[in-house]
């Protein structure tokens, strides 16, 4: 986050200080090309003699205001002849130097235009980045956890193997025999019963530590799920690393739903049922989906 700030500081900044010029630019010209008393001679037409008007005038892009008498008359720029002032040398000075200043508000604005899209751009690919390191972080703390990589051995087992398989829970013991379990399907299910205390026996070391491995496995689900609602990541990037198991516990899932429903039903007995959210984040079109999706209706 710290150096999402320092990236976006630099835009920012300038961003500011471009705007407060073109505000100050657009001021200045404003103040400048408030009326001056002066002379303007109109164009000749139809026989009748050019007409001069003495009073405050007031140039804008298109029409030319001029106050005679208190009474506002505006032509265009096709009907006027000329336009004199007193100290007309100076004045055509002051001129040039209010059309640079107008030039350069104009050219300000368009500045001030690219340098947010610019900004805007930076703070994309910025935020992404940042998304995706972050991700990074958290996914590795996930799979490098021995419980949470057991839980997915064992989603694995109850959807591709008749019977089970082996799960290493015991990763550090000496002897390599010692270091894997064989664990029954049927075994797996036995664990995730909602009432334990009466359907596990007290010294069942096993099912308690499937119990555990699970445990670990809904509770980082329910954080992705969390990032995920706090825009710090997206279902995208996330369906990338962990989008299998997901997939496993969704209606379009490999997995029985005898087994689904004991992993949800566990997950909604002990407060980790947002394991079912994240599932039915998966389950909606995406944005550009839903674009497309009513373009053609």
């Amino acid at each position: 986050m710290r150096r999402l700030m320092s990236l976006m500081l630099a835009p920012a900044f300038l961003l500011i200080i471009s705007f407060i010029t073109v505000v100050l630019l657009v001021f200045v010209v404003n103040e400048i090309k408030s009326s001056r008393h002066g002379t303007v001679t109109l164009k000749a037409k139809d026989k009748v003699p050019a007409e001069q008007l003495d009073g405050d005038i007031i140039r804008g892009d298109k029409y030319v205001t001029v106050k005679v008498g208190g009474v506002e008359k505006i032509y265009t720029w096709d009907q006027i002849e000329n336009i004199s002032y007193k100290e007309e040398a100076s004045l055509q000075k002051l001129d040039r130097i209010v059309d640079l200043l107008d030039l350069l508000s104009k050219l300000g604005i368009g500045v001030t235009v690219i340098l947010i899209m610019v900004g805007l751009q930076q703070y994309g690919k910025s935020q992404t980045w940042e998304r995706e390191k972050f991700l990074a972080g958290a996914v590795k703390e996930f799979v490098d956890l021995q419980r949470a990589r057991n839980a997915m051995q064992m989603l694995d087992s109850l959807a591709l193997y008749r019977d089970g398989r082996q799960i290493e829970f015991n990763p550090n013991a000496n002897k390599p025999e010692e270091r894997k379990t064989f664990v029954s399907n049927e075994k797996i299910f036995a664990a995730l019963t909602t009432t334990p205390h009466d359907d596990l026996a007290k010294d069942d070391d096993l099912a308690m530590t499937i119990r555990d491995c699970f445990d670990t496995f809904l509770s980082y689900m329910d954080t992705f799920n969390h990032y995920i609602d706090q825009d710090l990541i997206t279902k995208d990037a996330l369906m990338s690393h962990v989008g299998y198991w997901i997939e496993l516990l969704g209606p379009e899932g490999k997995l029985d739903s005898r087994y689904k429903q004991r992993v949800l039903q566990y997950a909604r007995q002990y407060g980790l049922d947002a394991i079912e959210s994240l599932i039915q984040k998966y389950q909606q079109p995406s944005r550009w989906e839903r674009i497309v999706n009513w373009f053609i209706k």
